[in-house]
């Protein structure tokens, strides 16, 4: 189990004896690392947040950077396979990480039998619709700082401090090109769909995101929120605890169909 640690690089491996609690693996947004879901880890809840960390992010930056999802995603549904132990978990994506999330369920679902009892996206349109970012990767970097201040979810000290960008600004483009690299290939999943959109988050709407429903035939839900693309870092406690009670919700429905 060890072997897979490097995918969870804040999450003690002696917590998977511990059963009683339903795991939740979250993958972050396009420039964000495994520390993005670390406030979240310190909550005292009947979940066990699990962080994961992509090959070339941070914890994982002396490995080479995978910018194509049909490469990544085998190697993400292996780990959580693995460590998911044969119990409940959800898998949770905001924005890019609600893709490889999604794309990791159908895999999960299909290869492994092992298919989680929900799948949460925010802050994303469905992945039958090919909405193209902004920003490509083939413009100049200068459009890319513009897309990270429209998404508001960089400190304007980082974006007005030259060196920084230099060192960041290449991590980040790996993130749009892995985004680039999407093929919908008419994948659909028996799992419950929970989607939150951002009331100010124009580009994933909750009437954008209502397309989530046509890729389950399982349940569906949409929950709008106050806040714009960031909106579950913005509400803090108050939307993970909303998120706590989907999971649990689900999971109590799921146990009862059982």
């Amino acid at each position: 189990m060890e072997r897979y640690k490097k995918w969870f690089p804040f999450k003690d491996m002696n917590s998977l004896k511990d059963k009683k609690k339903h795991k939740v693996f979250c993958f972050h947004h396009a420039g964000g690392s495994a520390s993005t879901y670390r406030p979240w880890m310190i909550y005292d809840t009947d979940i066990d947040i699990f962080s994961i960390e992509l090959p070339g992010k941070a914890t994982r930056m002396t490995e080479e950077y995978i910018s194509n999802y049909e490469e990544l995603i085998p190697q993400v549904a292996k780990a959580i396979n693995e460590v998911s132990c044969g119990q409940d978990y959800t898998l949770y994506g905001h924005s890019m990480g609600a893709m490889i999330a999604f794309k990791t369920a159908y895999l999960l679902q299909n290869d492994y039998h092992n298919k989680p009892s929900s799948l949460i996206v925010a802050g994303r349109h469905a992945p039958i619709d090919d909405i193209k970012d902004r920003y490509q990767t083939y413009m100049e970097d200068d459009e890319l700082v513009k897309e990270l201040k429209r998404n508001n979810g960089t400190p304007s000290d980082i974006l007005e401090n030259e060196e920084i960008l230099r060192v960041i600004i290449p991590a980040i483009k790996n993130d749009y090109k892995l985004n680039e690299s999407l093929a919908y290939k008419d994948e659909v999943v028996d799992i419950p769909i929970v989607a939150h959109a951002g009331k100010e988050d124009y580009d994933a709407s909750k009437k954008i995101m209502e397309r989530w429903g046509l890729v389950t035939t399982n349940m569906f839900i949409i929950k709008e929120f106050e806040g714009d693309h960031f909106f579950l870092h913005q509400l803090g406690e108050d939307y993970y605890n909303y998120m706590l009670d989907n999971i649990l919700g689900i999971r109590e429905y799921n146990m009862g169909l059982s």
